[in-house]
């Protein structure tokens, strides 16, 4: 598999990740200047594959490209510029599961705006987010049969933006409960192209299609001082990219691991 990097200004079937487990931190524990630095995993957030493309060539031996056999993961910077407003940046990392070989295919920008507070560092707080996303990959497959050898080549594109709204109690200061409703929407692009020993050449293309995706996220954070880990999981009805695909509910199980400071 190869990788394109997507524009860092724009950023499930198969390596395109898109919400990652780091979206759903608690809101209201960044206060001004502070900083919080992450790395996030998820099993299963992805966008489009193979079979997505409008073509009847697809060959058996990329399944390992379509859903739940991809990780998306990424790192992650949130920043508390104003007491109300966190800007976040994060660069997007996909990896199948075997070969586990992160790559890296984009990224995103977004901000954060508070709209409640912690009171005395404890109970409700909640925050909105938008983040806009762009990723690209490009993905090839060689295969032989017959003395005859064929090389297969997926290319993806994709730029949308997330919507999620994060609502969190902070029992204590070592643990929080968050839940994050989520809204999606994605367009993509993908064309397979076909090569053949003897010089022929054929190309199918999926045109711009919309993606689009509601759900739910829940976390629990877990402070060890400066050290943040929050497991947690998140319900997703999303459609698939291609015509008349149907839509899906996808459960995505993620964790991630930041620090604060």
């Amino acid at each position: 598999m190869r990788s394109l990097l997507a524009l860092l200004a724009l950023s499930a079937g198969c390596a395109l990740p898109v919400v990652s487990a780091g979206t759903f931190l608690p809101a209201g524990d960044l206060q001004k200047g502070q900083v919080h630095v992450s790395l996030s995993m998820e099993a299963g957030r992805v966008l489009a594959g193979p079979s997505d493309v409008p073509d009847r060539t697809v060959a058996p031996q990329t399944s390992k490209w379509e859903v739940l056999t991809w990780v998306a993961s990424d790192a992650s910077i949130r920043w508390q510029v104003l007491y109300h407003l966190a800007f976040e940046a994060q660069v997007k990392l996909s990896n199948p599961i075997s070969p586990f070989t992160p790559a890296l295919v984009g990224g995103a920008l977004g901000a954060r705006l508070r709209l409640y507070d912690l009171q005395q560092g404890e109970g409700l707080a909640f925050e909105i987010g938008t983040r806009f996303v762009g990723v690209g990959v490009e993905q090839e497959l060689v295969r032989s049969q017959d003395g005859r050898t064929q090389t297969d080549l997926w290319k993806y594109r994709a730029f949308g933006v997330e919507v999620p709204l994060i609502a969190t109690y902070r029992v204590s200061p070592q643990l929080a409960l968050t839940g994050s409703p989520f809204l999606r929407a994605y367009w993509i692009r993908a064309w397979h192209e076909t090569f053949q020993a003897d010089g022929t050449e054929m190309l199918n293309r999926l045109q711009w299609t919309p993606v689009l995706a509601a759900g739910l996220g829940a976390s629990i954070a877990m402070d060890f001082g400066a050290i943040q880990v929050a497991p947690g999981c998140a319900l997703e009805l999303a459609t698939r990219a291609g015509p008349q695909a149907p839509t899906k509910l996808i459960v995505e199980p993620g964790i991630s691991v930041g620090v604060r400071f």
